[in-house]
């Protein structure tokens, strides 16, 4: 990571500091859902956030769930959180103000009385959800301003200018209501709005939301993952740090890990490594046709430096080139030098390491797709079949209804395929079980191995 962009980064949450306060670290069997509207229903910041401590804290058992359903304002959540609370969540969050503050009335001439009549709607709503949240006073709350819409890229026509100072206004309240309750606040729209513009003087098509400005990519997802860690305090915590003395024959730091078998020669350096974390592995490839790759985000956060280095130095070789290997594969070839200073493991895609993260990676990725296609079931029963008095009837009264609105209601037909899949109970409950599987598998497949780690001279 270039040092320009973890300066610029960190000036930036300097600046915008006031608008995250600290929240708690995960603990071991903590279970938490994420309320919000399609930016939750189908994206992957509390997927990364999970991941991150799959990898991290292999021994800190923690389940997180999506409550996220598509097209939501805060009204339409407070009417939900019977199913939120049937997770028997010991931590939940909210994020709304997309949906909230409208759309197509920022064509009209009236567009800026509308759009805070529409802010202050939701704001009234919210408060039954606040009331909801208070009936469990030993459940966790965290708030979250939600992500912004960029109305500052330049790649077409801004539809909807105006709209954004809207949602930070929502945003600014739940800091306020976050404040008053004494609840965790995180903030994702005014820094990610920060790097959309600070990005934009090079390339002015730049964004992190999306070809519709609204829904991030998954870069977008791992910034905004990247703001909850940071706001729970986990920067800075290696994956590990080693630091060998090869003159002197000695281990001079093994943060987060553990170091053996140290055996030194004119040749060679070799010792067994055993972290008490993995690496977060990294998805370089694309999904859905994206522009965007989720390692795209590490060009504009210092998430490798903070968040996911596992650094190896070794002093006291003599000049030239070395072989790095780590459980008898080579993963790089560096000069003495380069050993000296140190080098961050994670930024090499082939260690052992790495490649068992990959696969926590995949499963998760796995899991949260099973969620994914879950939570359009819910937007069926919400939007469409609650209004009628069928939620949750799943009967021949139920299907007239989804196929005489599919018609009419383009996303009604978008999203029956996942509604006639789902609505039976035994196979959600079927899904829900395939998911935990995932989880338990991910959960015995996630601890770090002793490895082996030679450097050996050319």
């Amino acid at each position: 990571m270039k040092k320009f962009i973890v300066i610029a980064f960190c000036l930036l949450m300097g600046i915008n500091g006031m608008h995250s306060q600290s929240i708690p670290e995960f603990k071991d069997g903590e279970r938490v859902a994420f309320v919000g509207n399609s930016i939750t229903c189908g994206g992957h910041y509390h997927s990364y956030i999970w991941l991150y401590y799959m990898t991290h804290f292999p021994n800190r058992r923690i389940d997180v769930f999506n409550e996220g359903v598509g097209g939501d304002v805060a009204k339409q959540m407070s009417q939900r959180l019977d199913k939120v609370f049937e997770h028997k969540p010991t931590v939940v969050t909210l994020s709304f103000g997309m949906n909230d503050t409208g759309y197509m009335n920022y064509t009209l001439p009236e567009n800026e009385s509308i759009g805070r009549k529409n802010v202050e709607t939701s704001c009234n709503d919210y408060k039954v959800i606040e009331e909801a949240y208070k009936k469990y006073p030993k459940i966790q709350k965290v708030l979250i301003g939600s992500s912004p819409y960029d109305e500052t890229s330049r790649f077409n026509k801004v539809p909807f200018p105006g709209k954004n100072k809207l949602i930070q206004d929502v945003s600014d309240f739940l800091k306020d209501r976050a404040q008053a309750n004494n609840w965790g606040y995180v903030d994702f729209n005014r820094p990610m709005t920060e790097i959309n513009k600070r990005e934009q003087q090079a390339d002015s098509t730049f964004t992190l939301c999306g070809g519709d400005r609204i829904h991030p990519t998954t870069d977008g997802h791992l910034v905004m993952a990247y703001l909850f860690l940071k706001a729970q305090g986990l920067t800075d915590k290696p994956v590990a740090d080693v630091a060998i003395d090869a003159s002197s024959r000695a281990v001079n730091r093994s943060e987060n890990c553990k170091i053996t078998n140290l055996t030194v020669s004119s040749e060679s350096v070799n010792f067994t490594y055993l972290a008490n974390s993995l690496p977060f592995p990294i998805d370089a490839s694309r999904h859905d046709n994206e522009l965007h790759t989720q390692a795209d985000a590490l060009n504009v956060i210092p998430f490798m430096d903070e968040m996911n280095y596992e650094g190896l130095a070794v002093k006291g070789l003599q000049d030239g080139y070395y072989l790095l290997k780590i459980g008898g594969k080579t993963i790089a070839r560096l000069t003495a030098g380069e050993l000296k200073r140190g080098v961050n493991l994670t930024s090499y895609g082939n260690t052992p390491q790495n490649e068992q993260a990959q696969q926590i990676r995949q499963l998760n990725e796995m899991r949260w797709f099973m969620e994914r296609e879950m939570r359009e079931y819910y937007w069926m029963e919400y939007n469409l079949m609650r209004d009628k008095g069928l939620l949750w009837a799943s009967n021949e009264k139920a299907v007239n209804l989804m196929l005489e609105n599919r018609k009419t209601n383009p996303f009604v037909n978008m999203l029956k395929d996942y509604w006639l899949r789902f609505m039976y109970k035994s196979v959600r409950d079927d899904n829900e079980n395939e998911q935990l599987d995932l989880v338990n598998r991910i959960y015995q497949m996630n601890k770090p191995q002793a490895l082996k780690v030679e450097v050996v001279k050319l």
